[in-house]
């Protein structure tokens, strides 16, 4: 697991330099190319939370205002998509690169490291317009200065259940739509849309039960000046036990793949 690491941060200027190469294939005849990355998530987050809070009435409390459910959600989106996008583009990883794994010496355990560059474009246009509006309601917290702590445990999770999911994906073509029927389904079980003032404690424990409802809480710690040690424990852990499973799995498929492509 060491190993990979610092093999990742060796090839960090290859693996920025892919993720440049491939951002201008997305892009490559669109009129607003680029533009195009940051315009569609904010699109999308502006109508989402416009419907949830306005449209179905939305509330955290009795004294809570649909301002503050907007803050809410925008909160939970943001942690939410950085592990959805994260997951659902690693099951392809390799599959989608045979060409390129083919002809050259590649270093597959940056693979989703090219991707994350790519895909973070949304979750931060969600967090810039969090940041925004917490600053426009007086709301934003001292707290906020923490971020870096659950983001890079966030990253290193993703780093290694991609690993896992991209050796997995090789072979089981069906895996990026169960991951992103499973992730689809999991958003109404955790606290993104949820919190525990809207439902009784009985679902409230049982939302508890999805993993990354811990994920969610700790992020919300941070942007709330809450905390929950409980969550924060069960989120490290989960990191540890994916990073060291997802270096045990991407070493020993090494010679695999390499059969396989």
């Amino acid at each position: 697991m060491i190993e990979l690491l610092q093999s990742i941060v060796r090839r960090w200027p290859f693996a920025r330099a892919m993720a440049a190469r491939e951002m201008k294939g997305i892009t490559k005849g669109s009129v607003l190319g680029v533009a195009w990355l940051v315009f569609r998530p904010f699109v999308q987050v502006a109508a989402y939370v416009t419907i949830v809070t306005y449209v179905f009435g939305a509330r955290l409390g009795p004294a809570a205002g649909p301002y503050d459910y907007a803050l809410f959600v925008l909160s939970g989106l943001f942690a939410w998509q950085v592990l959805q996008r994260a997951l659902e583009e690693s099951t392809s990883l390799i599959r989608d690169r045979m060409e390129i794994l083919k002809q050259v010496v590649y270093p597959i355990e940056t693979l989703p490291i090219t991707t994350f560059l790519i895909s973070s474009i949304g979750p931060a246009v969600i967090l810039i317009v969090y940041l925004c509006l917490a600053v426009l309601g007086g709301k934003l917290r001292v707290s906020i200065v923490l971020l870096p702590i659950p983001l890079a445990m966030l990253l290193l999770l993703n780093l290694g259940l991609s690993w896992i999911f991209m050796v997995i994906g090789v072979i089981l073509k069906d895996l990026k739509e169960i991951i992103s029927v499973l992730l689809g389904l999991t958003i109404y079980l955790s606290p993104v849309l949820i919190s525990p003032a809207m439902v009784s404690p009985r679902i409230w424990n049982l939302i508890l039960l999805n993993p990354i409802s811990h994920v969610i809480i700790t992020f919300r710690d941070v942007f709330d000046g809450t905390f929950h040690p409980l969550s924060w424990v069960i989120f490290a852990t989960g990191m540890l036990i994916s990073l060291g499973l997802g270096a045990f799995v991407i070493t020993r498929a090494r010679v695999a793949i390499n059969e396989y492509i």
